[in-house]
């Protein structure tokens, strides 16, 4: 499965890329903001594979060709149609860009047009507000009730995400700039 928008693609993840997987997410840079931070083994990584490949969506977020992180959504509950959403960049080169939101439209255009889903969440820990801040910017409410000392959730609905005015802006933006009209 393959999605594409906002020129970036989403492949889904195979079991072939499952050691570059397991390599970016052993690296500090991401296992530091991570909840689970121990070391990954080959063994884990294929337990941990088989386990979501049938009822998770993991995606190897592309850009110009080049694989440069993983987006997903997990814990997918499809009678309440909601899931929690995770997404870490590998590449330095594009962090700071607009990449991870570009994966992030991506993502939701396909599960809450073509799945319908009613919400997703994210739990971030309190140690990464620039993780918050990007919760919030994607239309993401904070959810009181589960704040905790090392962690917050953030909530976001279908309603949310088609009206979020950072959404409307940027695709207003990104048409423009591909002459589509």
């Amino acid at each position: 499965m393959e999605l594409t928008n906002y020129g970036i693609t989403l492949r889904r993840l195979t079991e072939d890329k499952i050691e570059l997987v397991r390599n970016w997410r052993n690296d500090p840079k991401i296992s530091s903001t991570m909840f689970f931070q121990d070391y990954i083994t080959p063994e884990m990584q294929q337990k941990w594979f088989n386990r979501v490949k049938d009822v998770d969506l993991y995606f190897i977020v592309v850009y110009r060709g080049e694989e440069i992180g993983l987006i997903n959504v997990k814990d997918i509950d499809s009678k309440k149609r909601t899931g929690e959403t995770g997404v870490f960049i590998y590449e330095d080169k594009y962090l700071n860009t607009d990449i991870a939101y570009r994966a992030h439209l991506v993502m939701f255009d396909y599960i809450y047009g073509e799945l319908d889903f009613v919400s997703t969440y994210a739990h971030i820990r309190t140690d990464n507000p620039k993780a918050s801040r990007f919760s919030q910017f994607l239309g993401g409410v904070a959810c009181e009730s589960e704040l905790s000392d090392n962690s917050e959730m953030y909530v976001l609905s279908n309603e949310a995400y088609w009206t979020n005015q950072n959404r409307t802006r940027f695709i207003n933006k990104w048409n423009k700039l591909n002459k589509i009209l």
